[in-house]
């Protein structure tokens, strides 16, 4: 047995949650320094990370408000002036149910420039002033909580250096995907300015030059491919809509099609069986039949989408009803092609705003999303020098109910 002072541990967190517009899973992979970070989980946690076997778990149910208590004090009525984001921010504008970093405001006890916990705007006066809440995204709702350890490894020596609090990490983001008490948070979606590009000319001058490598790192490839594979169905006809030169669907008895903007990514892509070249953002219709697909992927490209809610109408039309839907995507974009609203969300916010373009399609329901964060990137990756985290991996998905 390896001694404590010596124990690493390699865990899986994970909760479940339920709001009213979708269920939600949330899942962060951490590497535990035992004998310095043990003290930092839950009580109910510290028995299994201090001693636990490879394979173990543990599963706790959290009532509302008792991982993360809510406190009504707060909640704070603002003034208008009170909001003061970074200059550079400036142009943000305050939005009902969005998110935006406390460090925003002023003059609201407890909270300090710089603090960078989201509140959420409950409500916005004529006037401007406005009602803040800073409690936890996720102390409104019950959490099933469970641990399981991944490895267990001996630490050769201790280097000095901080400690991390893995929960805090884990639970910063999640809860911020969804609505507060069902109302439909404000992503600007009926404004068109929510929908510009700063490269405004036609995808296919931008797409023209194949790019024939990944768009995400080769863990978080992994992880999606490993997440698809225990959620679509096992055959079919799938439609992997944006396609490119890499698809991430598991090996199975598919008929994959792929439709995307340019021919040699199309070509290059080995596991299509059909190609087709459109530009969705010229012309959202889908060029097949109805309830054509048994599923349909849409990896990394519904934050270029000028039209969501018309190719959304298309979706739902070539999904054969009890089929499934994915819109996967990550922290990574091109800057000149992502729509404008796309850029001042958190990243679990895009969740949200991709389950408030779902819930404008009638037919598309039985609504979750799931994260994936705190993996390591390759070490052969160009961008590990940089980051060592690998991507983040985002899933909104559902099904065609009628």
């Amino acid at each position: 047995m390896i001694d404590y002072i010596k124990r690493g541990v390699e865990l899986i967190l994970r909760i479940e949650w339920e709001s009213k517009l979708a269920k939600h899973v949330d899942e962060y992979f951490c590497k535990v320094n035992v004998w310095r970070e043990c003290d930092l989980f839950p009580e109910e946690l510290r028995g299994l990370v201090r001693d636990g076997a490879v394979g173990e778990s543990i599963k706790v149910n959290y009532q509302a408000g008792k991982l993360l208590p809510f406190n009504k004090e707060k909640v704070f009525e603002c003034k208008a002036w009170q909001c003061s984001p970074p200059d550079k921010l400036k142009h943000i504008k305050l939005r009902k149910g969005r998110f935006y970093p406390l460090g925003y405001f002023r003059g609201i006890p407890g909270i300090y420039a710089g603090n960078p916990y989201p509140g959420r705007i409950l409500a916005i006066e004529n006037n401007g002033d406005f009602i803040l809440d800073a409690n936890h995204p996720l102390s409104y709702y019950d959490l099933k909580f469970e641990a399981k350890i991944l490895n267990i490894f001996e630490k050769t020596s201790e280097l000095g250096g901080r400690c991390k609090d893995h929960m805090e990490i884990f639970l910063l983001g999640p809860g911020m995907q969804a609505r507060y008490y069902n109302e439909p948070t404000d992503f600007g979606i009926d404004e068109k300015e929510a929908f510009l590009r700063e490269d405004k000319s036609p995808d296919t001058i931008f797409y023209a030059e194949p790019r024939l490598i990944g768009h995400i790192d080769r863990v978080c490839h992994e992880n999606l491919v490993r997440f698809y594979a225990q959620n679509l169905p096992k055959s079919g006809r799938i439609l992997d809509l944006m396609s490119s030169y890499e698809s991430h669907l598991p090996s199975g008895e598919y008929e994959i099609w792929g439709l995307g903007i340019n021919e040699i990514e199309l070509r290059e892509n080995l596991q299509l069986n059909e190609r087709i070249v459109k530009d969705l953002n010229a012309e959202p219709s889908l060029p097949f039949k109805d309830e054509f697909f048994d599923a349909i992927v849409c990896d990394l490209s519904i934050e270029y989408v000028i039209k969501p809610l018309e190719l959304l109408k298309e979706v739902k039309r070539v999904l054969k009803k009890g089929g499934k839907f994915f819109f996967s995507f990550s922290n990574r974009y091109f800057p000149s092609k992502v729509i404008r609203s796309w850029i001042d969300m958190h990243e679990f916010e895009r969740m949200g705003f991709v389950l408030e373009l779902l819930t404008r399609t009638e037919g598309l329901g039985n609504l979750k999303t799931y994260s994936l964060r705190g993996y390591t990137r390759p070490i052969d990756d160009k961008w590990s020098i940089a980051c060592n985290l690998s991507d983040p991996l985002y899933v909104v998905y559902g099904e065609r109910v009628s």
